[in-house]
């Protein structure tokens, strides 16, 4: 399970990216890590992710990684859409490894990982504005967690274009 410190450790790499990041992007990160791509899959996913691609400027947000964790455990990752085309890696494989990535979260894993976030916040070991912390909190479907956006404050800074797969699968794709 994801400890304090992992939470943390998780957390601030991404924060340190992306110094916008807000608590429903915590939120929407922690829960990413847990659940994976689930709720994007579906009819129409492959025209979506074309269609993504076409519009994306890949000029844009240089210096994105090409993989960044999204879990504490490393074993799954957002594959950033950006570097994916400058390297001509082949999207039909990565249309593949979300395919290959389903993974059934546990409620009680997320809201493990959620409640060391808000601790951590709540602390003073995480810097997020703690109002924040707490609407999502209050919002939170604690029976069946609910996936959330990106603030717009985190849309307008990066553009996130993503898809969220199973590093495994994703190592598949650049040959390891």
């Amino acid at each position: 399970m994801g400890s304090l410190r992992e939470v943390a450790e998780l957390v601030t790499l991404h924060k340190r990216t992306r110094p916008e990041m807000r608590a429903r992007d915590a939120y929407k990160l922690l829960f990413q890590g847990v659940y994976g791509v689930g709720h994007l899959m579906g009819a129409g996913v492959w025209d979506y992710l074309q269609r993504e691609v076409k519009s994306l400027d890949v000029k844009d947000q240089q210096g994105e990684a090409l993989m960044e964790s999204v879990s504490v455990d490393g074993s799954v990752v957002r594959v950033n859409l950006r570097p994916f085309i400058v390297k001509d890696y082949p999207l039909i494989q990565l249309m593949e490894a979300m395919s290959n990535s389903e993974i059934k979260g546990k409620p009680s894993y997320f809201l493990e990982m959620w409640g060391n976030f808000v601790e951590l916040v709540w602390s003073g070991q995480l810097d997020f504005d703690q109002a924040e912390v707490d609407t999502v909190n209050k919002s939170l479907n604690r029976d069946n967690p609910q996936p959330m956006h990106h603030t717009r404050q985190y849309r307008d800074a990066y553009h996130p274009a993503y898809r969220v797969v199973l590093e495994l699968e994703a190592l598949k794709i650049i040959g390891f």
